[in-house]
């Protein structure tokens, strides 16, 4: 068997040689129901069979990481990417202002919602913005890392903001190196960029098994670029800051305004 196939044929069995994910439950999360108007809820929808509980996994970690933020009125959840239904349950339930059941096109509406997602749950994670749209209800940030699966990867126009990063190294599964807006005056595509590992042989997979490590390589380092999701920590902190009071021309409070370069300052070369 060539080396692609044999990786293609590792991969796909992966879940059945090493899964850790359990059963996910709308219990799980700790978001108040339904949350206050103007709050956002912040969803991060983990890759592959992962727990969405796994600290040390890179979505739940960035999570982990804005939460200790403790910003008012931000709520922050994680989600598997085969749970999407959960998800979904979560969004109508948080902004059910008047608790009657039911998402009204209002409700939807004022709704505010940040999403992000890595190699599977990164493609789920566009699945899930564009279920919203059906809803009318608007999502402020998408990020998707290294999205794989088939998929035409245009983001819908309920999405306000959208970033994409990955890599095309790895013999056989490589990142979606281009989102596209299906309207762009409605939704900006922030950045497409490509991270090469070239030369950056410190970086490992600590926290994925041998067999992992061999099947997913340079996708599953993509978990270890600590410039890349510091950068993507601090873009869901600017994206979730309250609206500036146009009325009175004051922004919103300081420490929520983070700088989000476009291109990592000072990161190590190969990475950029």
């Amino acid at each position: 068997m060539s080396t692609p196939k044999l990786a293609a044929a590792l991969v796909l069995c992966s879940p059945f040689l090493a899964a850790d994910s359990r059963n996910q439950e709308f219990s799980d999360f700790t978001t108040p129901l339904p949350v206050a108007p103007g709050e956002t809820l912040v969803i991060g929808v983990v890759g592959g069979w992962e727990r969405w509980d796994n600290p040390v996994r890179s979505i739940r970690r960035t999570a982990i990481n804005v939460k200790r933020e403790r910003l008012p009125g931000v709520h922050v959840e994680t989600v598997e990417n085969h749970k999407l239904e959960l998800a979904e349950q979560l969004v109508r339930r948080s902004f059910d202002f008047d608790r009657d059941g039911k998402l009204s096109h209002q409700e939807a509406a004022r709704a505010r919602v940040v999403v992000f997602g890595q190699s599977l749950g990164g493609r789920a994670a566009i699945w899930l913005c564009r279920t919203l749209q059906g809803w009318g209800v608007p999502v402020r940030l998408l990020i998707v890392v290294d999205a794989f699966g088939k998929d035409s990867y245009v983001i819908p126009a309920n999405v306000r903001e959208a970033a994409n990063y990955y890599q095309r190294e790895h013999l056989f599964i490589k990142g979606a190196p281009e989102i596209r807006a299906a309207d762009p005056a409605r939704t900006r595509i922030l950045e497409n960029v490509e991270i090469s590992f070239q030369g950056r042989g410190d970086l490992q997979a600590v926290e994925h098994g041998l067999l992992k490590r061999f099947a997913l390589d340079e996708h599953a380092r993509m978990e270890y670029v600590p410039e890349l999701w510091r950068k993507i920590e601090g873009m869901i902190v600017e994206a979730v800051r309250p609206e500036p009071d146009t009325a009175s021309g004051v922004p919103g409070p300081a420490y929520f305004r983070v700088e989000c370069a476009v291109a990592a300052v000072g990161a190590p070369p190969g990475i950029w």
